[in-house]
């Protein structure tokens, strides 16, 4: 994916995604007034392992975001947001992360092509599922054997993706997302979110971006070679502390 490189690690698209997001999470917590009203205490250990995203991998390099304002993280009714950038140390590739976590009424919210264009971007067509495989850390529900794979298990991330472009003055910046929540059941991205996951039960919502050159198929995005090889760390933090004492519930 050489013809990626020249698209890597430029420090404006952090900071749009991160705006993208922080504004979606502030028009609806002041549309809602949610987080005014209380839910009970998170699972223990729940924010900890969110706040230690794995920055290395087998190829990738990742580097922690600034923390968000506690202002804004209140307002936006999360728990807790963390993001770090990614650098493949093969291709110089690089996509960014964002780990959204707290209770279900607030996390299962502001999916991006409700907030991005909020954020001045605009959608490219419609956004459509992305399933992305890889081999966990230790096998769950909605594994299969792989083919050819030596009996290895993989799991499949059922994600949505779109691509969003956004004029800038050094030029036009075109990114592909790929969002998906966690309850402990495995990342499923549901039409309608708020629906499938209620409203108090613990959840994680997953964002990965790269920059998109034109007419690149989204198999082709560093962000889904990213996502291979974090989603089996992020499952091994993340997985037993959902499922603890009946965490996940309706």
């Amino acid at each position: 994916m050489a013809g990626h490189n020249r698209f890597a690690g430029r420090a404006v698209v952090p900071g749009l995604i991160a705006a993208a997001i922080v504004l979606s999470a502030l028009a609806e917590g002041y549309w809602s007034g949610r987080w005014a009203e209380g839910t009970g205490e998170l699972p223990p250990g729940f924010l900890d392992a969110l706040r230690s995203l794995p920055l290395e991998t087998a190829s990738w390099q990742g580097r922690k975001s600034e923390p968000i304002d506690p202002r804004v993280l209140e307002i936006s009714g999360a728990s807790v947001i963390v993001s770090a950038a990614y650098r493949n140390r093969a291709t110089a590739d690089g996509a960014t992360v964002f780990l959204v976590g707290g209770w279900s009424r607030d996390v299962s919210v502001h999916t991006p092509d409700a907030c991005y264009p909020g954020a001045g971007f605009t959608m490219e067509g419609r956004p459509y599922p992305f399933l992305v495989e890889y081999v966990p850390s230790t096998v769950g529900s909605g594994s299969r054997r792989a083919d050819g794979a030596a009996g290895r298990e993989v799991q499949t991330a059922e994600f949505t993706t779109a691509v969003f472009t956004k004029a800038e003055p050094t030029g036009t910046v075109r990114l592909r997302v790929f969002w998906a929540w966690q309850d402990g059941s495995g990342w499923k991205s549901p039409a309608v979110p708020r629906w499938t996951y209620g409203g108090r039960r613990p959840l994680v919502k997953a964002y990965f971006v790269a920059e998109s050159p034109p007419a690149t198929p989204a198999h082709h995005s560093p962000a889904v070679a990213l996502a291979r090889e974090l989603l089996p760390r992020l499952d091994a933090l993340l997985i037993p502390i959902l499922q603890r004492d009946g965490a996940t519930k309706p």
